[in-house]
Parts: structure tokens; sequence; C-alpha cells
């Protein structure tokens, strides 16, 4: 039985297959994070308040079916040993999209559950280092996408799990420092958040130019592999390397995002400060004018 997408040297048909072990997986995190709600969140929240924020559940939920999409049929199969193209899709969607929907998803007591288990808390603390962060996803980037590491390890399905499982995980580091549930955790502050956003488009330019300008497949596995719907090799990365860049725009909507609330914060402290003030000169003004009355 085939338990996780891996390459083979068979023919691409639209015929459906099951893979289990991508179902136990999925199902795997999703009861994990309804025990962390059923037993911790008691504890860490008042009684007449919800463990955790129907929202958040939402986006937890949104996370999951985005990293089910990418790793299981066909997403799963055509990326693990057919097209170059939607194993970048793949990328895309593990490193992306599903680490902050997931992020965003977690109880805001979470942080505090870890950080009474030092060995846990000091793990996170290190990768929620900005820096190392960026280094982190960047060579999960860099070395996932080696031809010896894509030709060798999507041949198998442990090789194959062990590339999507490291993209999952770079993403879910890349995105910690900007949607840790709380600040303590290693969140950092707006204006910094836009410039490490920033610094997280510049690496994947390096895959994406070889895609794009190379006059030969870069791949044995996806220049070898059975065509699917008469897409040549070349197209395929060419269409790859475009595709790299796609994340580009989330990023920027991030920053966006992220401008934005950062803006309106400042804003509302500005109000206040000149309520404040305005609130202050009146008051010196009536107590002068009572003086003079005096």
């Amino acid at each position: 039985m085939t338990w996780w997408c891996s390459a083979r040297d068979v023919a691409w048909t639209w015929s459906w297959q099951a893979y289990p072990g991508v179902w136990l997986f999925v199902a795997a995190l999703v009861l994990l994070y309804v025990a962390a709600i059923v037993t911790l969140g008691p504890r860490h929240t008042a009684p007449d308040e919800r463990s955790v924020h129907p929202g958040r559940m939402a986006s937890f939920g949104f996370g999951i079916l985005a990293l089910w999409i990418a790793t299981d049929w066909p997403l799963g199969a055509l990326g693990a040993g057919y097209l170059l193209s939607v194993h970048t899709v793949q990328y895309l969607l593990y490193t992306f999209v599903a680490p902050p929907l997931i992020l965003l998803g977690l109880p805001r007591w979470l942080p505090l559950v870890l950080e009474r288990r030092p060995k846990a808390w000091r793990v996170l603390c290190f990768f929620a280092r900005p820096i190392v962060a960026l280094v982190t996803v960047n060579a999960v980037l860099l070395v996932t996408h080696l031809p010896p590491v894509v030709d060798g390890f999507r041949r198998s399905q442990l090789g194959s799990f062990t590339i999507d499982l490291a993209w999952l995980l770079a993403g879910l580091i890349m995105w910690w420092p900007v949607l840790a549930p709380r600040p303590e955790a290693g969140r950092l502050s707006e204006p910094w958040k836009i410039g490490y956003l920033f610094l997280t488009t510049i690496v994947p330019t390096v895959p994406a130019g070889f895609f794009v300008f190379s006059d030969f497949p870069i791949y044995a596995l996806y220049e070898l592999a059975p065509r699917v719907q008469g897409i040549a090799a070349g197209a395929d990365q060419q269409a790859a390397g475009l595709l790299m860049k796609a994340g580009d725009p989330i990023i920027w909507l991030a920053m966006l995002v992220v401008f934005v609330r950062w803006s309106t914060r400042e804003a509302k402290v500005d109000a206040l400060d000149l309520a404040e003030h305005r609130r202050a000169a009146a008051l010196g003004r009536g107590e002068s004018g009572g003086t003079r009355a005096r």
C-alpha cells in the first residue's frame, strides 16, 4: 500500500488514489489541536471565557485544509513525480499559505503552556529569533531544491515525506516572529515585522532564476517523468520559476496589513495624547482664571 505521495514510473492518470498516511497525518494534527483546547484551555482561561475564539478555529481549519490539498492526490502525486510546477505549488502552500493560517488559529494561551516546559520553551525561543528563522527557512528552501535531494528523496515515500515536513516546519518557523500568539513568545514589533517579511522575499529569487533561465531541465526526475497533458519538461520548469515568486504577493499583502494596523494603532495613540494634552491645557486655563479672580 502507498502511504505517501512519491515518484512512480508509471503514466499519469486522473484515477483517484488513496494515501492513508496523508489522512493520518492530517487527522493527527486536528486531534492534537482539539485535545489541547479541551484539556489545556480551561486551565488557562476564565470560566466564562472561550478557550479559543471561533475565528481562530476557522483559521486553523483552513490552514489544515491547505495542507491537505498540498499533500494528498492529485497535487501530492503530481508534485512528487511528474510536474516541477506542481512541486512548486506544493512548496507555496506548505510555506506561505498553511503556516500563517495555522499560527493564526493557535490559542493565545499556548505560549504560557510551553513556558512551563523549559526544554520546549528554549527550542521555541531559539527558532523565534528573526535571524535564526530567516536562515532556517532559506536553508530549507535551497537544500530541498538541490538536484540530488529532489531526484533522490522524491523517489521514496519516506524521502518525499521528509521534504514535505521540512517545508511545513520551515514555514511555521518563518511566520512565527510575525504571528506568534503573544509578544513574549518572540513576536516582533510592527516596524521589525515589515523589514523581516521583506527579507523573506530575497532568497526564493535564486531557484526561481535557475528555473526560468536554465537552458536544460535541472531535475532528472521531472525531465524523465511521463508527460502530463503533453506539458514539456522545459515549459514545466519555466512555469515553476514563475510560480516560485508567487509567494511574494502574499508577503507584500502581509506587510500591508502590518503597516495598516501599525498606522491605525499609532493614530489612536496620537489621538489619546492630543486629547490628554487638550484636557491638561483646559485645566491649566481654569486654574489660571480662578487665581486671577481671587
